[in-house]
């Protein structure tokens, strides 16, 4: 894994391969596109939107990318995710938003799948993620949760999976289970809790990302959490 110490990223939703096939399991073939039913399950509340991403093409990075199978995302709020595929698998390792003018590359690749040769039931491996629910309630001087940043392990737990969301029923998805753990101060009288964060992807072949769950468990008077998931609406090439 490469370490290029430029800047750190968050969360984005990303993709392996320029060639689409039904072997593909986040195909980056120039043109396609994603639409995404987000909602967040939230305390008190529940909020829903969509979400888009398209498939901008190839890129030539300069320094160490020179040359290298890197492709850009653009999602609907404006940004620029830049994907690596090797032979080692799916990985992030920059991104851009709308006032930048150059890629912020993160500190290291982060996995998104394992290549074609790894996608088996057990295969395991760690990114770094944040918080999308987790959120301060009540004024306070206490570390806002949200910006958090924690290492997710994700593990393959089905080849076979069925999933159902608003575009179809996609058959033969890989599952992939993520669980992580965020220790924070919540008040004076609980003092410190460990947070359990899950997170659940499925991935369909020649589609990519169909639907995806994080749960992030809490209900305290200063801070709380809630679910949030995507479910694909349409894809299109």
């Amino acid at each position: 894994m490469r370490s290029l110490v430029v800047g750190i990223c968050i969360f984005c939703l990303t993709a392996c391969s320029g060639e689409d096939s039904q072997t593909n399991y986040f195909p980056l073939k120039e043109g396609l596109s994603w639409e995404y039913k987000v909602t967040k399950d939230l305390v008190s509340e529940r909020q829903s939107e969509r979400y888009s991403v398209i498939n901008i093409g190839a890129v030539d990075l300069p320094g160490d990318y020179s040359g290298e199978p890197v492709f850009i995302r653009k999602t609907s709020d404006g940004t620029d995710y830049y994907i690596l595929q090797d032979d080692t698998g799916s990985h992030r390792i920059a991104k851009r938003i709308v006032i930048e003018n150059n890629p912020r590359f993160d500190q290291e690749e982060r996995k998104i799948l394992p290549g074609p040769k790894d996608l088996e039931l057990g295969r395991f491996w760690t990114v770094e993620t944040q918080p999308y629910t987790l959120r301060s309630v009540e004024f306070h001087s206490l570390p806002n949760p949200g910006l958090k940043r924690f290492m997710m392990s994700n593990e393959i737990t089905a080849i076979d999976a069925t999933v159902s969301v608003p575009a179809g029923v996609f058959e033969n998805c890989i599952e992939v289970t993520g669980q992580g753990e965020i220790s924070m101060y919540v008040d004076p009288r609980l003092g410190y809790q460990d947070i359990l964060m899950t997170q659940k992807e499925w991935y369909a072949p020649g589609v990519g990302l169909v639907k995806l769950v994080r749960e992030e468990p809490l209900d305290l008077p200063m801070f709380k959490g809630g679910t949030v998931s995507f479910e694909l609406v349409s894809f299109s090439d």
